[in-house]
């Protein structure tokens, strides 16, 4: 089959323009939002001890752990039922909320548990269930508006919960220097500003009288979002599961430092972060289209450039990240950025593929690819860390990421056929991976090598990005021909 581009015409044509759409309004909204909070990293790190960084991190790292469990991962139900038509907007939404609230009152019950596993959490026990609490209400919140189409919403609700944190943390940390309180604090603010804007502008009073759950519609929720919880628990485990052996292993303050290393790969998963957001929709709305083959492979082409190219200008300036955003106490953060860089970049991956997975309603599917990333990456984290510290854990991340798309894009075909040009992949990622290697251990000549290796690996998918340009020109010329003849 010949090589396609990512533009097109006619039912192809408006699937990628509403694609680009939906991209660029998450875009928007998260790209500021996240880069702003990028650039908070000096002050976090400069206000904040590494333990204090440390525990903060854990607070936020357990939130999303736990949260599938306690709430039954309702909000991946909220989303695709919201987008049925024969589904009661009401009732999908009061559903959300009860199970929500719920599942924060059950919380209450385990202080004594989550106390002896870290006692962090019965330190800040009060502020740990309220973000769970908010946080949860946030997700229900977000994905039943975009679920109901309203996506500039979404992204105004994103703005405003970046800017409640951002001021939130300069009056608490910078002005009245509350420390690790005033950061904890911060988080709740901002989640409650973004849930009233929400709330006012959606006008969700008339979804939530009465609140009465559907029970027929619950079970049929429920019956989608439960056999997701052991693929989001071992995605956690893939994402999080390091620094709680980091905290055992080594002590809170590499959790610290490790954690400020996570904030560099940012840059990476907020671009193509911002990109799934809107391909999950996109996913859903084409699952039966008679070219999903073709639109699928061309789409993940596209993405797995972008992918790369930002591994290229990441990895070799992780130390100049380093001195920039880090305190002197945080400096050894850039010997775990290469590494969690590359984990970002196959996390993308294989978020792309999950979406074949949510749109085919094959939610089960997904475990198998998680579970067995997740015994690769706790097996690993035992062997490196004790030896390695924290270099051993960005190490065990990135390999157990490989792995997962690796497994995803074998299972993936049975649904969907993606072409994986495996002849160029596997080179592709073993100079990737090495390449890495050397600049983590800072081997003498590591950035001239890895440069060498990028150029390289840009020859190899020559193809690939000559046509992803072509469209992206193509989409450009084709918006500005349509204004100029709108303003004729």
């Amino acid at each position: 089959m010949k090589n396609t581009e990512l533009h097109g015409q006619g039912q192809s044509g408006g699937r990628v323009k509403t694609l680009l759409t939906d991209t660029l309004l998450f875009g928007l909204s998260n790209f500021g939002s996240k880069i702003l909070i990028f650039f908070l990293t000096p002050l976090y790190t400069a206000l904040l001890t590494i333990e204090e960084f440390g525990v903060a991190d854990l607070i936020n790292t357990t939130v999303q752990f736990i949260y599938p469990i306690f709430t039954l991962a309702i909000m991946e139900a909220t989303l695709r039922y919201a987008m049925k038509k024969d589904a009661s907007p009401r009732a999908v939404f009061n559903n959300s909320v009860l199970l929500v609230t719920l599942a924060t009152l059950v919380l209450l019950c385990f202080q004594p548990l989550f106390g002896l596993i870290a006692p962090s959490l019965r330190t800040h026990w009060l502020v740990f269930v309220v973000t769970f609490g908010l946080f949860n209400l946030y997700l229900c919140f977000t994905n039943f508006i975009k679920g109901l189409g309203m996506t500039k919403l979404f992204a105004v609700a994103s703005i405003v919960h970046t800017v409640a944190l951002v001021c939130s943390n300069l009056i608490l940390l910078l002005w009245l220097r509350w420390g690790l309180q005033g950061y904890l604090i911060s988080i709740i603010i901002a989640y409650s500003a973004a849930l009233v804007l929400m709330f006012l502008c959606a006008k969700m009073w008339r979804y939530m009288w009465p609140l009465l759950p559907d029970w027929k519609l619950l079970r049929e929720m429920l019956l989608y979002s439960t056999p997701m919880i052991p693929a989001i628990l071992a995605w956690s485990i893939n994402t999080s599961i390091d620094k709680y052996m980091i905290i055992a292993f080594v002590g809170m303050g590499a959790n610290g430092i490790y954690s400020a290393a996570h904030r560099v790969p940012t840059l990476l998963s907020t671009v193509t972060g911002i990109f799934l957001q809107a391909w999950q929709l996109s996913a859903i709305h084409n699952s039966e289209a008679k070219d999903e083959e073709a639109y699928y492979t061309n789409v993940y082409r596209a993405l797995h450039v972008v992918g790369l190219c930002g591994c290229f200008v990441i990895i070799p300036l992780s130390k100049v990240f380093s001195v920039i955003l880090f305190d002197s106490a945080y400096y050894t953060a850039w010997q775990a950025i290469p590494l969690l860089t590359i984990s970002a970049f196959f996390s993308t991956t294989s978020g792309f593929l999950a979406a074949a997975f949510r749109a085919h309603m094959k939610p089960k599917n997904l475990f198998s690819s998680v579970a067995i990333g997740a015994l690769v990456n706790i097996v690993l984290n035992l062997l490196l860390i004790p030896r390695f510290g924290i270099i051993g854990a960005a190490t065990a991340t990135a390999i157990s990421f490989a792995v997962i798309f690796t497994v995803r894009a074998v299972s993936v075909q049975s649904l969907v056929r993606i072409r994986v040009d495996v002849w160029r992949a596997v080179p592709t990622y073993l100079l990737l991976f090495l390449s890495s290697f050397l600049i983590t251990f800072d081997v003498p000549f590591s950035t001239v090598a890895f440069l060498a290796s990028a150029v390289l690996i840009l020859l190899i998918y020559y193809r690939d990005i000559v046509n992803l340009i072509r469209s992206s020109l193509a989409i450009v010329k084709g918006v500005m021909a349509k204004r100029k003849g709108g303003s004729v």
